[in-house]
């Protein structure tokens, strides 16, 4: 299941601890809401304050507060088992009946029991595939396919197109006596699946860039009957026959324990989530913009729950012919973060990858990672940093307070430009930022031509009046568009020496400012500074 795609499913819920009490719903997963389930009852019936009988009432907020998180079992109609983790309840509604003294006292204060009516909960996570809890260590992989990480693994699968000799056409291109006019040219596709096309290992995780390519299905059967392999590789539609050729890239995540890979290492699923960061770090930097993740497949040290390789198996087709994301293997939906919806279909623009794995390998993106943010607090400048790659707030002051903010910590944590008492009396925010831009190469301060004292200066301006709420001085004083263009140039200036820190060659950066078409937004942002600068 793919988590950008809305998905409905019916079937029957009930609590890990109570499986005999199962109440029939259904769960609607929103990529942008996450997951919603629907109950046609409750899983418990609790005393209420005495109310009407007869009158379906909704419980107050503060009721359904106090309800505890869950995970709650769900085995769909087609038996499916589905399990979602953390589940809160968001409303519930009760048809009221009965009634009942407290203590017999037919004087004290009235209360009822109430008939299950609807409940709605609400969740972030939903694992699909098996009936699993949260802090079970079973699972030994995560399989992240992500938007865009092909063009940085730059693949070549698909050959140039070859003309291929068919008995009754001598020539490409001929026209047969009849009128047909055929053109037997065919497109080389090298399919199949290839692991560790990249691969680089921190302390806690093991890390591997993997392929998948287009390829027949091949079995004693298809070997046989070879119009029976071309029927697995064609979709039959309405308008016709369709021959898909597809091309893609995942990243694998295994864990280590004190820096050593251990076979079958298990751990909870949040262990193998967490790991995902330094991915989502390298993808934002090498984009310049939200790159969302469209399927994680999380693989189980259980061997005994392997049934869709066994009925593949038992059908004919041998070990190298079946996908290893399908052996033991559920899938997760997980809510994405604001902004990182997942759009794999798309279009690709060739200009918007900065830089790929052929120019920075990722053993060394993840060394590098790992010693920008190892300094006490260094990680809180970097996340911000990240999470500004490509974004346009609305909110203009919000993004110039961030901006100073990446920049300054960057400069001072991530660097180590001002860990001590010495360094920070040392170092002010107009030297900051001088020295941020003294770090980048020539060919780059080049493309962006600023006058460093100037800009520096100005820029300091900008943030007091962002960080006083107003000009410290009258003539400190500049209108919002101003400080907003500043602040943008701030956080370039940042983002091109994380680049060169990070090793991406010079001529690359400043190839991606003259064609990456959000770093093209962010150089007419840099005009307008010269423009301010001048006047």
């Amino acid at each position: 299941m793919n988590i950008y795609e809305h998905h409905e499913v019916l079937g029957w819920f009930f609590l890990p601890e109570d499986p005999d009490n199962r109440v029939p719903g259904v769960l609607k997963w929103d990529p942008a809401k996450g997951a919603e389930i629907e109950l046609i009852g409750s899983f418990s019936t609790p005393a209420i304050p005495s109310l009407k009988p007869g009158v379906v009432y909704d419980i107050p907020d503060e009721m359904v507060a106090s309800m505890p998180v869950q995970t709650i079992y769900l085995e769909a109609d087609n038996g499916k088992k589905y399990s979602i983790w953390d589940a809160w309840m968001s409303s519930c509604s009760y048809n009221i009946h009965g009634e009942q003294r407290r203590n017999g006292d037919p004087e004290s204060e009235c209360w009822t029991s109430g008939k299950p009516y609807k409940e709605q909960w609400l969740s972030r996570l939903v694992y699909v595939g098996d009936h699993v809890l949260p802090e079970g260590e079973i699972f030994t992989e995560a399989t992240f396919c992500i938007d865009e990480l092909y063009y940085l693994v730059n693949d070549s699968r698909i050959l140039p197109p070859e003309w291929c000799q068919m008995k009754w056409v001598e020539r490409p291109g001929e026209i047969l006596e009849n009128g047909t006019f055929l053109s037997p040219y065919v497109l080389p596709v090298l399919g199949g699946f290839q692991a560790g096309k990249f691969e680089g290992n921190t302390e806690d995780a093991r890390y591997s860039i993997n392929t998948v390519a287009t390829r027949p299905w091949i079995s004693e059967a298809t070997q046989a009957d070879p119009w029976l392999k071309l029927r697995f590789m064609l979709k039959h539609q309405r308008h016709g026959l369709v021959l898909p050729i597809s091309v893609d890239a995942s990243i694998s995540i295994t864990l280590r324990k004190n820096g050593e890979e251990t076979e079958d290492l298990a751990g909870i699923a949040s262990e193998l989530l967490d790991q995902f960061a330094p991915i989502h770090d390298l993808m934002r930097l090498a984009t310049f913009q939200p790159c969302g993740v469209y399927r994680i497949d999380l693989k189980q040290k259980n061997e005994d729950n392997n049934e869709p390789a066994r009925i593949l198996e038992d059908l004919g087709f041998t070990s190298d012919d079946i996908d290893p994301s399908s052996a033991n293997t559920g899938h997760l939906l997980k809510k994405p973060k604001f902004g990182e919806v997942a759009r794999p279909h798309e279009r690709h623009d060739d200009e918007s990858v900065v830089f790929t794995l052929n120019d920075v390998s990722l053993e060394n993106f993840l060394e590098k990672r790992e010693y920008l943010t190892s300094t006490n607090g260094a990680i809180s400048p970097w996340c911000i940093l990240i999470g500004l790659c490509g974004y346009f707030s609305n909110y203009a002051e919000e993004y110039i307070s961030q901006s100073f903010a990446a920049a300054e910590g960057f400069h001072k944590l991530c660097l180590g430009k001002g860990d001590s008492n010495e360094q920070e009396q040392k170092y002010s925010l107009n030297g900051r930022l001088k020295e941020l831009y003294s770090l980048l190469p020539q060919e780059i301060q080049e493309k962006l031509k600023f006058n460093v004292d100037e800009w520096a200066g100005c820029a300091v301006k900008a943030r007091n009046y962002a960080a006083h709420g107003g000009p410290m001085r009258p003539n400190n004083s500049t209108n919002l568009s101003d400080r907003y263009v500043i602040a943008v140039s701030v956080f370039l200036v940042t983002y091109l020496v994380v680049l060169n820190e990070l090793g991406v060659p010079a001529e690359k950066i400043c190839d991606a400012l003259l064609n990456h078409p959000k770093l093209l937004i962010v150089m007419r942002y840099c005009d307008e500074v010269h423009s301010m600068l001048e006047s």
